[in-house]
């Protein structure tokens, strides 16, 4: 619990070391209650999902994410949305600190992502807020997307923007090496998956052979990734996911490079901040 609520007043000061007196001391007590009662409510199946044999964990939460798209969407947007929460889901939870792994995180000191499930909400309530943020999301571009077509018309981008793209490459190249090692071995044989065209495959070799050696066939999907790496295909997905997210952040062009270069369903188009 106190590692949670450490992560909580983190989050809520946007600070590792946040200056405890701007909290009050009735607010500190009821997060410390809330997350307590939702860690034993919630804990164990939060380490259930991280295990290797959470196959039926993961299938009854997409069923419960798709209730609840289901119930705001049509049932065929439903399913896309239901799946897209469930990725955002496994990303921030295998990136983030398990209730098994909290007492040792609090020794060694309070840290995670910005966007880590720190229990002060139970469970189900957090996981549907992700599918209702996701839909709204989609209507906010639903929105803008007729402006934003007709600004792009207007200064007709095409192939200028994909030169731009492909200038960058060796930048992107440089940044998935500085990646964490689990996201960028996902990533990088992500990028050698058989679906991926042949000379992009073999242009990423010249650039980085470091990152590309040409032993072993190209894999075909996440559960052949999953399998090299001695993982899960959800553990692939999330980390790909994170790793994606992460680029984007830094540099818009190279999120439209992965969008190139990983056509496959399993990674959609990124929505970087300020694009449609």
């Amino acid at each position: 619990m106190l590692f949670y609520l450490a992560r909580w007043c983190q989050k809520k000061a946007r600070s590792l070391e946040p200056d405890l007196a701007s909290f009050d001391d009735a607010t500190l007590q009821d997060t410390a209650e809330s997350i307590a009662r939702h860690l034993a409510d919630d804990g164990a199946r939060v380490d259930r999902l991280l295990t290797n044999d959470s196959s039926q964990e993961w299938t009854d939460l997409r069923r419960q994410l798709f209730a609840s798209a289901c119930s705001r969407v049509p049932e065929a947007a439903a399913y896309e949305v239901a799946e897209e929460a469930l990725s955002k889901i496994a990303e921030v939870l295998i990136v983030g600190t398990p209730p098994s792994q909290a007492t040792a995180g609090l020794a060694a000191g309070p840290d995670g992502p910005t966007n880590e499930y720190v229990f002060d909400s139970p469970f189900s309530l957090w996981a549907r807020k992700i599918v209702v943020n996701l839909i709204k999301d989609e209507w906010r571009r639903e929105a803008r997307r007729p402006a934003v077509v007709e600004a792009r018309k207007a200064s007709d981008p095409g192939r200028e923007l994909v030169e731009s793209a492909r200038a960058a490459l060796p930048e992107l190249l440089q940044a998935i090496r500085e990646l964490p090692p689990k996201q960028r071995e996902v990533l990088i044989l992500s990028l050698e998956r058989r679906d991926l065209d042949a000379a992009v495959r073999a242009r990423l070799r010249r650039l980085a052979p470091d990152l590309f050696p040409t032993a072993g066939p190209p894999v075909s999907t996440d559960a052949d990734i999953a399998e090299r790496l001695g993982s899960i295909p959800r553990r692939v997905t999330a980390n790909r996911s994170a790793a994606r997210r992460k680029l984007a952040r830094r540099n818009a062009t190279w999120a439209l490079l992965l969008d190139l270069m990983l056509p496959h369903r399993s990674t959609r188009p990124l929505h970087v901040e300020g694009e449609a």
